[in-house]
C-alpha cells in the first residue's frame, strides 16, 4: 500500500516488569539502557514491541482505550527518560 501511516500506541510496562527501550527510538547513545517508564509511552508499533507484548512485558492502549494520544516530542521523552532515571538513582 502506498500512503499507510505507522500505527501508533501507548504501552504501559506490565507491573513489576522492566521494559528497555530500543536504541533505534533515541538519536543518541545517551539513553541507552534506559527502561520503560511506569507512566509509559507513545510509540510506534514494530516487531519489537509486538514481541514485547507477546511476552507478556507490556500493556498495549489504543486511542479508544485511553485519552486522545498527543504526540510528545523528543525533548519531553529525553526530559521524562532522565527524571525517571534520578529518581531510580536516589
Amino acid at each position: 500500500m502506498v500512503g499507510t501511516q505507522p500505527e501508533i500506541v501507548f504501552i504501559k510496562p506490565k507491573h513489576g516488569r522492566k521494559v528497555p527501550i530500543p536504541q533505534y527510538i533515541h538519536d543518541t547513545k545517551e539513553y541507552f539502557g534506559d527502561y520503560l517508564s511506569e507512566e509509559g509511552l507513545q510509540v510506534q508499533k514494530t516487531l519489537f514491541w509486538i514481541r514485547r507484548k507477546q511476552d507478556d512485558d507490556i500493556e498495549e492502549f489504543s486511542q479508544s482505550d485511553n485519552s486522545p494520544i498527543v504526540q510528545e516530542s523528543t525533548d519531553t521523552i529525553r526530559t521524562k527518560l532522565k527524571k525517571a532515571k534520578e529518581e531510580t538513582s536516589e
